[in-house]
């Protein structure tokens, strides 16, 4: 039940960022609708990524002390 309201959450975010706009967008990239939470998403998906890379590289065979 907690799983699917964070996914419906996540989904209703992004046409969200599109009637949202920074009024005084310092920097270039926050002119870019809902470009905040492509960020955020992708970050967290480097970051699951990576950590399954890392787990794999740095695992023991199952034999290893045999």
């Amino acid at each position: 039940m907690l799983k699917r309201l964070f996914v419906v959450l996540a989904v209703l975010s992004i046409p969200a960022g599109l009637f949202i706009t920074h009024e005084h967008a310092v920097f270039l990239w926050h002119r870019i609708p809902s470009i905040d939470t492509l960020f955020g998403f992708l970050g967290a998906m480097l970051l699951i990524v990576g950590a399954r890379l890392l787990a794999h590289l740095i695992q023991k065979q199952e034999d290893f002390y045999d």
